[in-house]
């Protein structure tokens, strides 16, 4: 056991209460039969002064370790082992002096050596109280010069042996006692750790949850609930919902419509005679993207074979294409159709990587990455291809000496891509990429001069297949999107300052 304050326990405290008075009552019992007005219902009447000075002495004692037992609550484990010990010579004196061998008073200390066993439980020290108590039973009649030659040496060894006894059964007790003690605090542990890990996993849910009473007044509840009903701890639910609540039938879901957010909430009763329900809370939002993402995953995986389907023909007819304007005999008219035919098989071919780079896992192989060597190779590298002036692209890095942690060829087609649209959608063919260094994230933002997008093209920006471009497939942003989660990153659009930005927001 623990004598630290902060480890006493409530059993141990009302043990140390009753101790305290018991020895209170005992020293008021001695000290009361130095009076013979007392003394004489006792059949005692000492008055010798060797006793009332150690009755005094002993009462004054008991009065303290009560008053500071109350007042430090928290020291009442420590004042409970060393009060015994100051108890024995107490004890054993007064009821020397009062006959207490010929009237067996000295039975008394194994009250005191039992209790100093269920404060202590350390089987030495608790051994030791019985060898003390022998000890001044033998040596102090003669140091209070009392005379004990009529008492039998058996009397003086019986008492010893119950000392010893005592002492045993309380070393035994005490084990037992402290391994249950011991499993207890493990079991607590658990208990504890368990509750945590449940509070964090609720509060890190993306559905609402919110625990109530009978009353609507919560218990607890998780950020997301708190982002949609506004409402702290130990608060009430808005009347809003409230009544949404009881107009809903047990252990079912419904619609609901609050503060501008539809929501979807389900009551579920733990049990009849439980105050404990518990109230589940999603947004229809959220919900429709999650049916969105099993449609698009779907969508993806037919797309996938079909696009593998056609990979095969689309390669003859291009091989065909290919032969027919190399032969000899073909004239300029039909030239012409065939630059048609492998032009349009090209884009075709552009579509189905598209799709089949869609429906691929795209797994991250993170490595450290010095992103201004990137971005310059990259720059050099495009504008090369691309044909186009290096004034086009603008570069700003703070810190040439950034690394970020990403996959090497995502971050690659991330840039490529991004840059590519910027230049293709963008008003006067420049774009800025600016590197910001953030306290808990990099931020690449890609910045070009053009108009305003509509609501639903803001909207729907990232969804596979929407596209605002003659020629394009609508799926090269929801890649960019895909490749950023499977690196822990994100990416977003925004609009700054008459800017498109479409900004990757990469975790330290």
């Amino acid at each position: 056991m623990s004598n630290k304050p902060e480890h006493i326990t409530n059993n141990e405290y009302k043990s140390i209460r009753y101790l305290n008075l018991f020895r209170l009552l005992l020293s008021f019992f001695f000290f009361s039969i130095i009076f013979k007005k007392v003394g004489v219902y006792v059949g005692f009447s000492y008055t010798l002064d060797i006793a009332k000075l150690i009755a005094t002495i002993y009462l004054s004692f008991s009065i303290i370790i009560w008053i500071v037992s109350v007042l430090y609550k928290k020291r009442s484990s420590l004042v409970g082992l060393i009060a015994p010990v100051a108890d024995l010579p107490h004890i054993i004196s007064l009821t020397l002096l009062f006959d207490g061998l010929g009237n067996g008073w000295v039975i008394l200390p194994v009250i005191t050596i039992g209790s100093f066993s269920i404060l202590s439980r350390k089987p030495y020290a608790i051994f030791a109280m019985p060898v003390v108590a022998t000890l001044l039973l033998w040596l102090l009649p003669k140091l209070l010069g009392i005379d004990n030659s009529e008492v039998a040496f058996s009397n003086i060894l019986l008492y010893a042996l119950t000392y010893f006894a005592i002492a045993l059964v309380g070393i035994r007790q005490s084990q037992t006692y402290t391994q249950s003690l011991q499993l207890t605090q493990r079991q607590k542990r658990k208990i504890v750790n368990l509750s945590k890990i449940n509070e964090r996993i609720i509060e890190h849910m993306q559905s609402g949850v919110v625990v109530i009473n009978r009353q609507y007044e919560v218990a607890l509840i998780n950020k997301k609930a708190r982002e949609i009903i506004q409402i702290k701890n130990k608060q009430k639910l808005p009347d809003l919902l409230i009544k949404k609540i009881i107009a809903t039938p047990e252990s079912s879901s419904n619609n609901f419509s609050i503060y501008g957010e539809d929501v979807l909430i389900d009551l579920i009763e733990l049990d009849k005679n439980s105050d404990t329900r518990l109230l589940f809370i999603e947004q229809q939002a959220q919900i429709n993207e999650k049916s969105q993402q099993i449609n698009l995953a779907t969508l993806g995986q037919l797309s996938a074979t079909i696009a593998h389907e056609l990979r095969n023909p689309m390669a003859a007819i291009y091989s065909a294409s290919q032969l027919l304007q190399e032969s000899g005999d073909i004239n300029t008219l039909d030239k012409e159709l065939t630059d048609i035919i492998i032009g349009q098989i090209e884009r075709s071919n552009k579509i189905i990587e598209d799709i089949l780079l869609m429906s691929k896992q795209h797994i991250a192989n993170q490595t450290k990455i010095n992103l201004a060597q990137k971005l310059n190779k990259f720059k050099q590298d495009f504008c090369q291809q691309n044909s186009i002036n290096t004034d086009n692209i603008y570069l700003d890095i703070v810190d040439d000496s950034l690394f970020i942690k990403f996959d090497s060829s995502h971050l690659s087609q991330l840039i490529w891509n991004l840059t590519e649209n910027a230049l293709k959608h963008g008003a006067d063919g420049q774009i800025a990429i600016i590197v910001s260094n953030q306290a808990d994230s990099v931020l690449i933002d890609f910045k070009n001069n053009g108009d305003k997008f509509e609501p639903i093209v803001e909207e729907s920006i990232f969804t596979p297949f929407f596209t605002t471009h003659t020629q394009g497939t609508g799926l090269g942003l929801y890649i960019c999107r895909e490749m950023c989660k499977s690196n822990n990153a994100k990416l977003e659009y925004l609009r700054q300052d008459f800017q498109h930005v479409f900004r990757i927001h990469v975790r330290k």
